[in-house]
């Protein structure tokens, strides 16, 4: 296998684990045995061993005695308990506040660096607020949110409801009213201290969230850059197929073809 920061035996299981979820594996058919396993991903037998533990302790596999090692029953996996679609973002983002917990870790107000005075189209120094959280469910954290706000909203803003609400619930409260959002999705590898705040290894993959917040007049009131666990996290977008002009293609289903009024 290639080189890799995670752990082999990690590495493995994450193989594993997504090709359980995708269906890799016939659920009414043992999986094959701990030595083909080890000759297919071209590892030891331990390491592979220690993968299948690590399965079973997700309940996504389950081991019975003289038959062999099976993929759990659909109903037994685990599913993301938190998703997103661009159509309905705004109103998720409220309800989270509702469901999950917050950790506050850091919040000062500090020159705004080269990258973020053009994010939120600021002269470069300009005071912004930054704010540092973690977000969990039921105790399992999913997200890791680093978040900058032009400094006459952010001196508004309470410690207190940084650690109770989304910062959307906090703009409707400050009478900032919200437009609209631009945001795009990648990947990126944890780093050490997001790693240990997320409770994943260093070099896991997390989705990597970018968003810009602008008002009504067009202005950018937050920029936010989101780190998500993509075990407990997961974002989804509904799409319909438009005869758009020259050639049918997919859009998202919120999204109006262009010209439409």
């Amino acid at each position: 296998m290639s080189a890799s920061p995670l752990p082999l035996y990690h590495k493995v299981y994450l193989l594993l684990k997504q090709r359980l979820l995708a269906g890799g594996f016939g659920m009414d058919a043992a999986m094959p045995g701990e030595n083909a396993l080890a000759a297919e991903y071209g590892v030891s037998r331990l390491t592979i061993r220690r993968s299948l533990d690590a399965l079973q302790s997700d309940g996504l596999i389950e081991r019975r005695q003289g038959r062999g090692t099976f993929p759990a029953r659909p109903a037994q996996q685990p599913a993301p308990p938190h998703e997103a679609g661009i159509d309905a973002l705004m109103a998720h983002l409220a309800r989270m506040g509702m469901h999950t917990q917050v950790r506050l870790l850091e919040l000062a107000t500090a020159p705004a660096t080269p990258l973020v005075a053009a994010r939120l189209e600021l002269p470069e120094g300009s005071p912004v607020q930054r704010a540092v959280r973690v977000r969990s469910h039921e105790g399992q954290p999913f997200s890791h949110l680093t978040t900058f706000v032009p400094d006459d909203i952010g001196r508004r803003i309470r410690r207190k409801d940084l650690g109770s609400k989304p910062l959307l619930a906090i703009f409707r409260d400050l009478g900032v009213r919200v437009a609209d959002a631009g945001q795009s999705i990648s990947a990126v590898l944890a780093e050490p201290d997001v790693a240990e705040l997320l409770d994943v290894p260093v070099g896991s993959a997390l989705l990597s969230l970018h968003r810009v917040v602008r008002d009504e007049s067009g202005r950018p009131v937050e920029w936010l850059h989101a780190l998500y666990r993509p075990d407990r996290y997961e974002y989804r977008m509904n799409m319909q197929a438009r005869d758009l002009p020259g050639q049918p293609d997919w859009l998202p289903a919120a999204v109006a073809p262009p010209d439409c009024a």
